[in-house]
């Protein structure tokens, strides 16, 4: 049973190809990606893969990964904007001393 696990370790380690330019970059002009790695058996995960494209941090995923399916996740919404009130005590009494003031 043992032999079993172990070739079933070396096989996955041959069919991995790793290296500079294989599966990582260490260009200048990289940035990150992330991406969402689906792999047969286990689910999905989320991994962040230096690249200097999309398509190319694709690429890499699937060397570092064999047999796995690599999707784009969408973009976060952004935050929105606080609604500001003009009508506050603190707002309207400000004004009010300002009014006085002459300013």
């Amino acid at each position: 049973m043992n032999n079993a696990v172990l070739q079933w370790k070396d096989d996955f380690e041959r069919s991995q190809r790793l290296g500079e330019g294989r599966s990582r970059t260490s260009a200048d002009k990289s940035e990150l990606f992330e991406l969402m790695i689906w792999i047969g058996g286990q689910g999905a995960m989320r991994d962040l893969i230096r690249a200097e494209s999309l398509q190319q941090a694709i690429q890499f995923a699937q060397n570092r990964y064999p047999n796995c399916q690599v999707d784009v996740p969408p973009k976060a919404a952004k935050k929105p904007k606080l609604a500001r009130s003009y009508t506050s005590p603190s707002l309207v009494e400000r004004r009010r001393k300002q009014a006085a003031e002459g300013k």
